[in-house]
């Protein structure tokens, strides 16, 4: 049997060999102050609206202590009472999983927090979690803090402060272990820090949980003015919920800790997303619709957001077999200020799963030191294993994206080109299979290049792009310096304008199979 909360005073990290910060880790530079009112004021008790503050229920804002218990009485307490607000104020409070319910506003006071702690076993797939809730709230100028150095490997490489002297892309089907040291992909692979042993050195993989905070099925959620801090796996995803708010938000995570995406839309509808402030090392704001979601997906508003990452700023994709539709992103800004490389994309849209994604538009986006900012990515990886049909109509045969607008787009320190792409296959019997991307407008787009020097590698001929998991930084080098497109149906480009480096010797734009 568990010891007692009152038994257990002080915790042993289940990996104390970890929890290394280096600098470039974290962007030093990030404006709470813009995004978090550090004054909301602290929620009375009333009969009417009750308060209950987790130190009434025995929590103790001391190291190494434990107050998941005492978190959790609280939190019953509060459904008991058919809602009201749980109270974090004055410290740092230790704990493993814990679940909210309904009509429940969890307020973190600022220079207060619930913090994981660093033992796996205490963790139920997720630190903060909620299912089939409605009326949720998380708010008050505090954080939710997910130690995330201790559930993962220390990187190879430390945090890079100073610029590649080359843009350089691996050639396709290069594994990890073998990159060149002058590619992108391995200057940001190595300083990633893993939970598996990606380096075949026998050490086997550690065990963190699947997300710093979890939201499944629930409805009418807001979260408001707080901050999610150095999350352990996915930051906070909204999984199958509908009419959600997440504003006023900052995310703070350690930029080299691996699947640290920021805030992950999943199989979720009625979404908006405005006014966020996302640091981290994997994709900054994403929209999935996997398999287990079991329905489609619709009417995701983002706006006046800020991403900082090493991976995608913004991404359809990659788990995507349900359908994603009526997505509106714009007044944002994607940038990489302080490490190197830069952000691997900037807008990245993928069908790879059977996925029909349409009605995207994409606008008033301004990007710095983004190396692609448009990677649009239709293949057949089927991660589903969804049934063959030798006609092509199957999801075997991947799905499709049409009806997409990108449109006054302004990217400065550009090293690679943008790519637009479907794909031909043949089925069992040698039949030529199309399945292009439809009805794509790019108009107002800027891409400025980095003034470095180049090292390119150009295949001929570029194979298609059938299986991979996509991302643009293992497509290889393509033909143009600016846009690369093939296997498109209905591609308008309107005030295109790409300013290459000076060393430069490819067409600005390539179209191969576009009608």
């Amino acid at each position: 049997m568990d010891k007692t909360q009152n038994e257990i005073q002080f915790e042993t990290p289940t990996y104390p060999e970890l929890g290394n910060v280096y600098k470039g880790d974290y962007y030093e530079g990030l404006p709470f102050e813009k995004y978090i009112d550090f004054k909301q004021p602290i929620p009375q008790h009333t009969p009417e609206k009750p308060v209950f503050d987790i130190r009434d229920f025995g929590a103790v804002a001391q190291e190494g202590r434990l107050n998941t218990e005492a978190f959790q009485a609280a939190a019953d307490a509060c459904r008991r009472a058919g809602g009201g607000t749980i109270l974090v104020r004055e410290g740092i409070f230790l704990m493993g999983t814990v679940y909210l319910y309904d009509n429940t506003t969890l307020h973190i006071a600022p220079g207060a927090a619930i913090a994981a702690t660093r033992e796996n076993a205490r963790m139920d797939r997720a630190f903060l979690r909620a299912e089939g809730a409605s009326g949720l709230v998380i708010t008050g100028g505090g954080k939710v803090c997910g130690n995330g150095e201790y559930y993962v490997y220390e990187p190879k490489l430390k945090p890079r402060m100073e610029p590649l002297p080359y843009s350089h892309l691996a050639p396709r089907g290069t594994i990890d272990l073998e990159l060149p040291e002058t590619a992108l992909r391995y200057n940001y692979r190595r300083r990633i820090r893993f939970s598996e042993d990606k380096y075949l050195e026998g050490i086997g993989p550690t065990s963190r949980p699947d997300y710093m905070v979890w939201f499944n099925g629930c409805r009418n959620v807001r979260i408001e003015n707080v901050i999610f801090e150095d999350a352990m796996n996915w930051t906070l995803n909204l999984f199958c919920c509908d009419d959600v708010l997440v504003k006023d938000f900052v995310i703070n995570n350690n930029r080299h800790v691996a699947n640290t995406d920021g805030i992950d839309v999943t199989g979720s509808s009625h979404v908006e997303l405005d006014h966020c402030f996302v640091s981290t090392a994997d994709d900054g704001i994403v929209l999935k619709n996997p398999q287990e979601t079991g329905r489609d997906m619709e009417d995701i508003y983002i706006h006046n957001c800020h991403v900082i990452t090493v991976m995608n700023a913004f991404k359809i994709g990659t788990e995507t077999k349900y359908n994603i539709s009526n997505v509106l992103v714009e007044n944002c800004c994607f940038f990489m200020p302080d490490i190197y490389p830069g952000s691997t994309s900037g807008i990245s849209i993928e069908s790879a799963d059977g996925s029909r994604i349409s009605d995207i538009t994409v606008r008033n986006i301004t990007m710095d030191r983004v190396l692609c900012p448009l990677f649009l990515c239709l293949n057949m990886r089927n991660q589903y294993k969804s049934g063959y049909t030798p006609d092509g109509s199957g999801r075997y045969w991947g799905g499709m994206i049409e009806d997409v607008t990108i449109e006054n787009i302004n990217a400065t320190g550009v090293e690679v080109p943008s790519l637009i792409f479907g794909f031909e296959a043949r089925n069992e019997e040698g039949k030529n299979i199309r399945k292009a991307v439809k009805n794509i407008k790019v108009k107002l787009f800027k891409a400025v290049y980095c003034d470095n020097e180049e090292m390119l590698d150009i295949p001929h001929p570029i194979e298609e792009y059938l299986y991979q998991y996509p991302e643009n930084n293992t497509f290889g080098d393509v033909d143009a310096c600016g846009i690369w497109a093939r296997h498109v149906d209905g591609l308008e480009l309107e005030q295109v304008e790409i300013i290459p480096r000076s060393c430069n010797t490819r067409d600005k734009i390539r179209l191969y199979d576009v009608k």
